[in-house]
Order: C-alpha cells, then structure tokens, then sequence
C-alpha cells in the first residue's frame, strides 16, 4: 500500500521536493499499472498538507509541474501558512482546501543578487521572467486580478489573504 499524504512543512528547496516528487510519481506509476489490469479502476487522490514561508522558486515550479501532469487528482491542503512560493503550490492541487485558522501569502519574488552591472541585468532579467511565470499562472488557477498583484508589487508589501477570502478569490475551492 502506497501512502497518498504527502507533507510540505518545509522551506521550498530541492530536498523538501523531491521526496514529493519522487512520491507522486511513483503512485502515478502504481496507479498506472493498476489502470491498466481493473476495468473499474478509479485513482485515489493524493493528499498534499501545506504549512510552508515558501523558498526557491524553481523547485517549487518543479513540483508544480509534476502535479500538474499527475493523472492521479492531488488535492491541497494549507493548514496553517502557505506563503510565496507554497502559495502557488496549493493552488496547482486539482482540488483546493483550507483550515478555517490558515494564511495565505503573497509578494513579489526575491533575489539576492551581487557582482558586476551586466551579472545584475541578467539576473534582473531572470527574476522578471520568473515573476511573469508565477504571476501568470496564479492568475490562470484563481480569480485573482492582475491589478490587485501589480498593487502589491509596487507597494513592495505583503498580501495576507484568510481563509474567506481566499474561496472568493479562487485560491481554494473549501473550508474544512
């Protein structure tokens, strides 16, 4: 028997995704073998419980992709805080859910860069690209508006956002 939760209560980095990964495809692998031989088969969904402050942007896009392409539904689960990047992870989940006490957070993306003038276009240049991604699907999963993102952007602040509030905005489909 496979175990379908799976737990991010961790900052976003290689490590704490790829245990993830690595699960999801191995029960997509499992479930896939068992489509195949049952007729009836119907895939479980997996359960993915968030309490995360977010971290590196390409390895929660790591993960993001890999649920995306899941056959097997990941449904998420914020209990507690899901901030910046582990904002976007629950909301890739194919089904969205929220303790009644969670938070939800988002910012623009960070990097800490140094060095020389054409290093920091560059690096400027990528940190751009990977707030149009982030932005972008955000947008595409929720009804969040762009103008509500560019606010907090040019304020440089933090958006906080509760549990009511994020059903409005799409962020998560329920309370429980």
């Amino acid at each position: 028997m496979i175990e379908r939760t799976l737990y991010l209560f961790d900052g976003i980095h290689k490590s704490s995704v790829k245990l993830i990964i690595e699960s999801i495809m191995k029960i997509n692998q499992a479930d896939d073998e068992k489509d195949k031989k049952e007729k009836e088969f119907k895939r479980a969904p997996i359960d993915l419980i968030i309490n995360s402050n977010g971290g590196s942007v390409y390895d929660g896009l790591a993960l993001i992709n890999v649920i995306d392409n899941s056959k097997t539904p990941v449904h998420t689960y914020v209990y507690g805080l899901a901030a910046s990047m582990s904002l976007l992870i629950a909301v890739s989940g194919h089904r969205r859910f929220s303790g009644r006490l969670s938070t939800f957070m988002y910012h623009s993306v960070s990097n800490h860069i140094g060095g020389h003038l054409n290093r920091l276009k560059n690096r400027l240049d990528e940190t751009q690209r990977l707030q149009n991604i982030y932005d972008q699907y955000l947008l595409a999963k929720t009804k969040c508006q762009i103008e509500d993102l560019l606010q907090v952007q040019e304020h440089q602040r933090d958006w906080f956002i509760g549990p009511d509030e994020a059903v409005g905005l799409g962020i998560v489909d329920e309370i429980i």
